[in-house]
């Protein structure tokens, strides 16, 4: 199950859990963080400048606020008597969410139809290619 945070994203896990509840699933509750470095590699200017910064954002490894999100629906599951995992990956969103479905050997992604940020714009670039690239089921949930 994957989240970024956003209300969209917790309603797919309140979703994904409501259709797992009693079948003691193996569950992950993922959430992809941006690799600014690699993102931003072409403005090395930049990072050359804001070395200090950078080094200190590494030592304070996970933003508080992911974690946050990763407890949110953490406690949503347990509510439904299940169990589940935590764990962030650096990158691209839909390339990190299939790069852990393979490697986790998953047997299903959930994720929200769209999320944060200019969502309405982007309207579910993340889900779209996600579903496309999958070779594995993905519920896509749609918000209410």
């Amino acid at each position: 199950m994957c989240t970024d945070g956003s209300k969209f994203s917790e309603e797919a896990i309140e979703s994904g859990g409501y259709l797992l509840r009693g079948s003691s699933p193996d569950v992950t509750i993922l959430r992809v963080v941006p690799d600014f470095e690699k993102e931003y590699r072409e403005y090395s200017e930049y990072v050359e400048v804001f070395k200090e910064e950078i080094h200190r954002l590494r030592k304070l490894g996970v933003p508080k606020s992911v974690v946050e999100s990763l407890d949110r629906g953490k406690e949503m599951l347990e509510k439904l008597g299940i169990k589940a995992k935590t764990k962030t990956r650096k990158g691209k969103a839909a390339g990190e969410i299939l790069r852990e479905a393979e490697e986790g050997n998953y047997n299903m992604i959930v994720l929200a139809s769209y999320g944060k940020g200019i969502s309405k714009f982007m309207l579910g670039s993340v889900s779209r290619e996600v579903v496309h690239r999958a070779n594995i089921p993905v519920l896509v949930v749609k918000s209410k």
